[in-house]
């Protein structure tokens, strides 16, 4: 019996070609998108899951908040407090520590040939209980002794290979930075690329005070010493509640900070689990983001189902006599059920195999687009087997079981003689509503793609208060004055640079440095002040526009100020020239008092996700570790070359590098890339399955009418009149998709928009646009197949009569 089931069912689909391969084919692109859409999610939400202990391992993160009530989080805890808590706290299992440092550049010497690298946030300090705490893979040296002493150096498997390309590396050494000599006392296999713990050059932790003697001990002692590369882990016993952590962790910051200070910081335990999705503490992908997806992959497999009912209900009326035969012959509707089930089992089968060759030809490109490492490999994934599995356990059914009962319960009388009308009248109007369905679905993500394209675009073309354009960002491995003096005479020394300024960072970074700040002959302020120090070129190169008052003149020392419009206000000042010449003290500069000489307008210096905070600028020679150049209009590549020999001439130890400052800017919103490049992919797919849809029930339609149609140009019939009988029907369910979708499209991108303090405003005309363009998305795939049917020759179909 089940034998007959399957040779039937591949007859009738050979039957059928067309409109089998429509189904296949929307199915496919459904269940390939969904299968991508999976991988994404499920390699995020593997992000540091393999460490063995990680449900038990949290990062220390804190908060500052003020008076004025607005926390700041930050992901960077003091050295001091996982000294004082492994010393009194016996539910921390393990305590681990890692410094990061931005930049270094490596010297290599190998029998006299010298190499250079320059390495970029991939460098950490640290000892061996960071390795006790993570899974690592030893492939030489031992965790338990290889960063014990100062000045030695674990190396990942990629780095080893590059500085020295041999397999036995221990006891080589390298040259850090020009300064200090490491020994090679380890390797260790490359990181998986679902970490964010990406560290590939580790140095002992004891070297600290040999890499900044300067602030060695205040990093190691100093509770008040906080720095976003600071990061340390905790180990908590099995069962202990990171509260009670939390708790101790008060107690000893009031006894270190003093009850001035210690109320403004908050420090908090952070799960593993949770140090990707946080952005509040620099997660790189929001949880909400996820769930969209998984929602839209959802979607689409229903889009790809609801166009399998349609075809299928549609077609019943071609397949009447084949039912009403099988019934007089003894069929029983059971059996014709199973028979239109194992049907659609074929086509999702086929559709599932074609998926899978869809997203094997797929993944390298969007792995490089996605900037992910996915993996399609159903006999290593469990979670990805199981996966498939379950498309098969819901399309199956939810595709099939509709059509097939109607199509079972069809009488045979009734349907020899063609005469199903009033039993397929309740299967018109749930195609009607299915069609309404899956395009509001579509109309949603086609409003989103819009205005999220739009924001994107906002968010990098901004005023962003200074001038971003042709300016080469270069890091300064020494910023002594005589160097860096020298370094900007080599450079204006050429006509084509326009402008140097030595700085810790531009205007626009994700820096976060700053704290309290004294003005006039107040007491300290009850807001944070945020720092920007640079030289006294810094507003002319980077385009800061003065509201009033002057520039400060050179100086290695915090003595003339600059402050925003913000900041001002903050003061409770309106006019600018009331602030020239008052007394402006940066506690985390100095306690020493300057005098504010200038008032800059105000500027984006963060994302424009947060509003313009307090800033004031201010020159500090030991914080420069970047020059900005202007270049002038020009050859840039040339302008380049000019710059990087004027550099070398300066640091022959290093490794030059640099980069353009909008580029650098742009990296705040690769979130946003991310999900507009998903949602644009989404949007596209879920219109070409709707339109795959309408375009096989026109085409059903078509046939069903070709007697009507031929007797219609008899009488006189138009082709245009005949086009617009086919479409109209189609048309207005796109218009009913339209006014249910727009409401709901506008909720959802509200929400969304709402997470930016700068964000565009949400205008009727983009509503308007995006019905404008299903409407005609769905005119042009009605019309090829109604054109089609209309220019038929009438004498053929009605001589089939």
């Amino acid at each position: 019996m089940f034998k007959s089931y399957i040779k039937i069912a591949l007859r009738n689909l050979s039957k059928h070609k067309f409109y089998t391969s429509i189904n296949v084919f929307g199915l496919a692109l459904s269940i390939s998108c969904s299968i991508i859409l999976f991988l994404f999610i499920t390699y995020h939400l593997s992000f540091d899951a393999y460490h063995h202990q990680a449900k038990n391992i949290y990062r220390v993160v804190h908060s500052i908040t003020f008076d004025d009530g607005v926390p700041m989080y930050d992901q960077g805890a003091p050295l001091a407090l996982a000294r004082d808590l492994k010393a009194s706290d016996p539910r921390v299992k393990d305590i681990g520590i890692l410094l990061r440092m931005h930049d270094i550049n490596v010297v290599t010497d190998q029998n006299g040939d010298k190499k250079k690298f320059a390495e970029h946030e991939n460098i950490g300090l640290t000892d061996g209980r960071y390795f006790k705490m993570f899974d690592y893979q030893w492939e030489q040296g031992d965790s338990n002794t290889a960063l014990v002493q100062p000045n030695t150096v674990v190396l990942s498997h990629s780095l080893a290979q590059k500085f020295f390309g041999s397999q036995n590396v221990i006891g080589k050494t390298i040259r850090v930075d020009s300064k200090n000599t490491f020994t090679v006392t380890g390797v260790v296999a490359d990181h998986p690329a679902n970490t964010d713990l990406k560290s590939d050059i580790f140095l002992s932790l004891s070297s600290l005070k040999n890499i900044t003697p300067e602030y060695a001990a205040s990093i190691e002692q100093q509770w008040s010493f906080i720095n976003t590369t600071n990061s340390v882990f905790l180990t908590l016993q099995d069962g202990v509640a990171p509260e009670l952590i939390e708790r101790d962790i008060a107690k000893m910051k009031a006894k270190a900070l003093g009850a001035d200070i210690e109320k403004a910081f908050k420090f908090m335990l952070l799960p593993l689990s949770d140090m990707h999705f946080d952005g509040r503490f620099a997660g790189v992908i929001q949880p909400s983001l996820l769930t969209t997806l998984g929602i839209i992959g959802l979607l689409l497999i229903v889009i790809a189902c609801v166009n399998f009912i349609n075809m299928a209900t549609a077609q019943s009326f071609k397949r009447a006599k084949e039912i009403g035969t099988r019934k007089v012959l003894g069929s029983s509707p059971r059996a014709i059920f199973i028979q239109f089930i194992c049907e659609t089992a074929y086509i999702v089968i086929f559709a599932v195999l074609l998926a899978f060759a869809m997203v094997v030809v797929a993944a390298p490109t969007l792995n490089n687009w996605l900037q992910t490492q996915l993996n399609f490999n159903l006999f290593t994934d469990y979670k990805l087997a199981i996966f498939i599995v379950l498309i098969l356990m819901l399309v199956i059914p939810a595709a099939g079981t509709y059509p097939a009962l109607i199509l079972s319960r069809f009488k045979p009388v009734n349907a020899l003689k063609n005469q199903i009308d009033g039993q397929t009248q309740s299967g018109a109007f749930t195609r009607k509503g299915l069609i309404v369905i899956q395009n509001v679905i579509a109309q949603v993500l086609i409003v989103s793609t819009i205005l999220i394209t739009m924001q994107v675009r906002y968010l990098k073309t901004t005023d962003l208060g200074f001038d971003t354009n042709a300016t080469v960002m270069l890091p300064v491995p020494n910023n002594a004055k005589g160097k860096t003096d020298y370094l900007r005479n080599q450079l204006l020394a050429n006509p084509v640079i326009k402008n140097v300024s030595f700085c810790y960072m531009a205007p626009s970074s994700t820096s976060g440095r700053g704290g309290s700040v004294k003005y006039d002959t107040r007491d300290w302020e009850k807001f944070v002040g945020h720092e920007i120090t640079g030289d006294a070129n810094y507003v002319k190169t980077f385009g800061l526009r003065l509201a009033a008052g002057r520039n400060f003149k050179e100086s290695d020392d915090a003595r003339e100020y600059l402050i925003n419009e913000t900041m001002m206000h903050q003061l409770g000042v309106k006019d600018a020239q009331r602030v020239l010449g008052r007394k402006f003290t940066a506690g985390n500069l100095s306690d020493k008092p300057g005098i504010i000489v200038g008032v800059v307008k105000d500027f984006h210096a963060k994302s424009l996700y947060v509003p313009i905070a307090p800033e004031y600028i201010t020159p500090f020679r030991k914080e420069y570790q970047y020059a900005g150049v202007k270049i002038g209009p020009g050859n840039p590549s040339a302008a380049i070359q000019r710059i990087k020999k004027a550099w070398e001439g300066v640091y022959p130890d290093h490794v030059f590098q640099y980069r353009f400052l909008d580029e650098q800017l742009a990296d705040f919103y690769k979130k946003e890339d991310l999900m507009n490049k998903l949602i644009t992919t989404s949007a596209v797919v879920a219109i070409a399955i709707s339109c795959l849809g309408i375009l096989g029930l026109i085409s059903l339609i078509a046939v069903q009418r070709t007697k009507e149609i031929g007797i219609r140009k008899v009488l006189g019939a138009s082709v245009v009149g005949i086009t617009a009988m086919l479409s109209k029907d189609f048309i207005k369910l796109i218009l009913i998709s339209v006014v249910v979708a727009s409401p709901i499209a506008w909720w959802i991108m509200s929400k969304w928009l709402q997470g930016f303090a700068y964000r565009i405003e949400i205008q009727w005309w983009l509503f308007v646009i995006a019905a404008g363009l299903a409407v005609l998305i769905a005119f042009i795939t009605v019309s090829y197949q109604a054109v089609k049917a209309a220019m038929a020759n009438p004498v053929k179909s009605l001589r089939n009569e």
